[in-house]
């Protein structure tokens, strides 16, 4: 089977462009055609092939990158271009310029997923803002949220990664939930290991660029000051703002990394003891099951798919949400836990996502929505 995957920006370790997703499916021959990639070099698994548009499309917002990505995709191959008839599936990666439904021509099923959706991103920036930043958000996302709900009215497959965002997505744009499909994120639990070492360099980490107020940076800083009071130390890892990075400069045992590559990740998760997350909406929380692999908690808001994810581990896992006093005291009550205890937890979560979250899960998630896309076509002719 072949499957090309369209998307604006290649970051190999997020949502549908997922590589060790990908190299799950060695019987699947990918290629990923995106505009650029994120700065770090990738070694691409051998059923991997990029292609690299280099427009200029622009930012995200407004909708000017998804617009112009998906006329540079037309442009470079028009829908009756030999380029697509080499594909079995046309896996559209969150990008949802019009000019994409141009691609139906093409007689390549067509399956649009989205790993949260950009209703629930503008409502928590509106909640979240003043009544002028409001206006800007929605000035933000006035084209973006018309597109996404254009798409999941008019294509026939709309995949997402819980039951939580198929919940949303279904209520918010008026889709049929029969047409929404769920493949979930999995974990490599070959990669994301626990560090058998007793003692943790940091107690505490929190990942993820912090930007957007959907992430709730502001809950995590007050979080951050509270553990820091005693005496806790963190790990800062993601994409901050300059005036975010000044904030945090001046919090206590706070270590900033910024962004770090993937195997850098990996090692500062496994020494932290906790992780942390105050995002105020998560599709899944692909990093809250890569902490839990490594043998560590993760206490999260419950926010989006959060309750979703962590309640069958463990539910004391889940705090109300922007409730940051609360958070910060389960991290302390866990930390103060005998270090044998803290282990045997740490050996059930792991389990747990093991069991629950496996990447082979995720994969045949995938390879079964592909063989159904490519034998509906095949029923069509």
């Amino acid at each position: 089977m072949r499957v090309c995957i369209l998307t604006t920006v290649l970051d190999a370790y997020k949502g549908g462009n997922h590589l060790p997703l990908l190299s799950a499916l060695p019987e699947v021959q990918f290629t990923i055609l995106a505009n650029r990639t994120k700065p770090e070099h990738h070694d691409l698994p051998e059923n991997v092939r990029v292609e690299i548009l280099h427009a200029r499309i622009g930012q995200y917002y407004f909708g000017c990158a998804d617009r112009l990505f998906a006329l540079a995709v037309i442009r470079r191959h028009p829908p009756h271009h030999a380029f697509w008839k080499q594909f079995d599936v046309i896996h559209l990666n969150q990008t949802m310029g019009p000019a994409l439904l141009a691609l139906r021509k093409t007689g390549v099923p067509l399956c649009f997923f989205i790993h949260h959706p950009v209703s629930a991103d503008l409502g928590i920036a509106l909640q979240e803002s003043s009544f002028l930043e409001g206006l800007f958000w929605r000035m933000k996302y006035f084209f973006l949220l018309r597109w996404q709900k254009r798409f999941c009215r008019t294509l026939p497959h709309v995949v997402t990664v819980s039951r939580t965002a198929a919940e949303r997505i279904a209520a918010d744009y008026g889709c049929d939930a029969t047409r929404i499909h769920i493949v979930p994120n999995g974990v490599d639990t070959g990669q994301f290991v626990p560090n058998n070492d007793a003692l943790s360099e940091f107690d505490v980490i929190a990942v993820g660029a912090f930007i957007h107020p959907r992430k709730g940076f502001r809950y995590l800083i007050d979080v951050y000051r509270r553990l820091s009071e005693r005496g806790l130390k963190i790990a800062d890892v993601g994409r901050r703002s300059a005036g975010q990075q000044k904030i945090l400069r001046d919090i206590p045992n706070v270590r900033i990394f910024g962004t770090v590559r993937q195997e850098a990740l990996v090692d500062l998760m496994r020494r932290s003891a906790v992780l942390i997350s105050t995002s105020l909406y998560e599709g899944f929380g692909l990093s809250l099951i890569e902490a839990l692999a490594c043998g560590r908690p993760a206490f999260a808001f419950d926010a989006g798919a959060v309750g979703e994810v962590l309640s069958p581990i463990d539910p004391s896992l889940v705090v109300p949400i922007r409730d940051t006093a609360g958070l910060a005291a389960r991290v302390i009550r866990f930390l103060q836990l005998p270090p044998a205890e803290r282990a045997e937890r740490g050996r059930g979560y792991r389990d747990a996502v093991t069991r629950l979250y496996p990447q082979k899960q995720s994969a045949n998630r995938l390879r079964e929505l592909y063989a159904l896309l490519l034998a509906e076509k095949r029923q069509v002719r």
